[in-house]
């Protein structure tokens, strides 16, 4: 049986309440799993804004008493119910939909896909991982991996720090082999430094008025930190610039842009500038080989990628159905197989028996007799408990048994 417990941006309501109850919280639930009686094995996913445990239990009912009073007793605001627990097919269903980022705040996003593989990996090491929950979270995975590869729910841009990098590969090309400066480095410019991780610029140079949080950031992106005094110089060396400050006034004027562009012969600049209020001047535009963008330009971007992604809910969706009905015949299939395998073993085991105690007639009897006996005896002792069932079934009304017996058999009704 699985059970699951789930505390997610939709459930709580709102990022302020989760960043209070998650931390301490996960700390709690991995505790009670640990040591709780109803627990056969769980993986706990936890990030910023989702607390969610899977447990595979032997008392659905228990496990599902001791959730509640586990997250009733560890939430401050006793009067809000900030969780939900799911079992079984509800339970397996959220873990395909959540894998996808269907359930995500911003929707098609992937990072929660690593986020899971890690949980799950983690409490493999742990040795909280069994059959049950290897086969659920491998199930999973491969949910993920459809729905990546065969819709584009996880395509384009929908924030503005992976729009500022989606629109510049649209407008200069990849970024591979080129020149890259940040002006800025705080939150937002750390958001847009992350998505350059990867993309292979040749240098990247992160100038900002407090040195030492340039400093920071360039090594994070293992680049170069320079003083704002030397401005000019990074705009002159730069493909492409990058600007999330959160002055109120423009830092860049036109003049400041003209004269750093001396000395660059043709080489076009693509300007981004992703502060509010914008920290560029537009008239720099009039300026030859040079090109500016604005927040306007990506909430642009980014509203149309979500609008996209949206569309390609549906096309998940059907993959997840595909899968939960794939899994579900597996289910039944292995309910089967587990049948077999009991009565080849029990069957195995009377045969054996029977050739020991035929064995021990050899020379006391002709080949035709103990042959006889041996083939009677096996026939007799597997047939036993099948005839008693069916005369129990027959004398109690029990026409399900006795109609499962001729499908089983494969009996035909008798010709008049």
């Amino acid at each position: 049986m699985l059970v699951s417990l789930h505390i997610t941006h939709s459930s709580a309501g709102g990022m302020e309440c989760l960043s209070d109850i998650i931390p301490h919280l996960n700390e709690a639930v991995n505790k009670e799993l640990a040591k709780n009686k109803y627990v056969d094995e769980y993986v706990v996913i936890r990030t910023c804004n989702r607390l969610e445990a899977y447990i595979s239990t032997n008392n659905s009912d228990g496990m599902k008493r001791s959730l509640n009073a586990l997250v009733k007793k560890n939430v401050p605001f006793a009067d809000r119910q900030v969780w939900y627990i799911l079992d079984d097919k509800d339970c397996i269903k959220h873990l395909f939909t959540v894998i996808c980022g269907i359930d995500s705040l911003i929707v098609g996003e992937d990072q929660i896909q690593h986020q899971t593989k890690d949980a799950f990996a983690k409490a493999q090491e742990e040795g909280h991982v069994g059959r049950v929950l290897y086969s659920l979270f491998n199930n999973a995975i491969v949910v993920g991996k459809r729905v990546r590869t065969e819709t584009d729910l996880n395509k384009g841009a929908v924030s503005v720090g992976y729009a500022a990098i989606e629109l510049a590969q649209e407008k200069i090309g990849p970024l591979e082999g080129k020149d890259i400066s940040i002006i800025g480095a705080g939150d937002m410019a750390g958001v847009i430094a992350k998505n350059l991780v990867g993309k292979g610029p040749r240098t990247v140079i992160v100038s900002n008025r407090t040195f030492q949080r340039a400093q920071e950031l360039a090594k994070e992106l293992e680049g170069v930190a320079i003083g704002f005094d030397r401005l000019k110089e990074v705009i002159n060396k730069s493909d492409l610039l990058l600007v999330a400050t959160s002055a109120k006034h423009n830092i860049l004027d036109r003049d400041k842009i003209a004269e750093a562009m001396k000395g660059r012969e043709n080489k076009p600049l693509l300007i981004i500038d992703v502060s509010v209020p914008t920290n560029v001047d537009p008239n720099v535009e009039e300026l030859p080989n040079v090109t500016l963008r604005t927040m306007a330009s990506l909430d642009a971007i980014a509203a149309e990628n979500v609008a996209r992604r949206k569309k390609e809910i549906t096309n998940a969706q059907k993959i997840i159905s595909q899968e939960l009905a794939r899994v579900e015949e597996e289910e039944k299939i292995e309910g089967a197989n587990q049948i077999i395998r009991k009565l080849s073993l029990d069957f195995e085991e009377i045969r054996t028996a029977e050739v020991i105690k035929a064995n021990s007639c050899v020379g006391k009897k002709d080949a035709d007799e103990l042959l006889d006996d041996l083939t009677h005896s096996i026939v007799s002792r597997i047939s036993a408990q099948i005839i008693k069932n069916l005369r129990a079934a027959a004398k109690n009304g029990d026409s399900e048994v006795i109609e499962a017996a001729k499908q089983i058999f494969d009996i035909k009704p008798e010709k008049e």
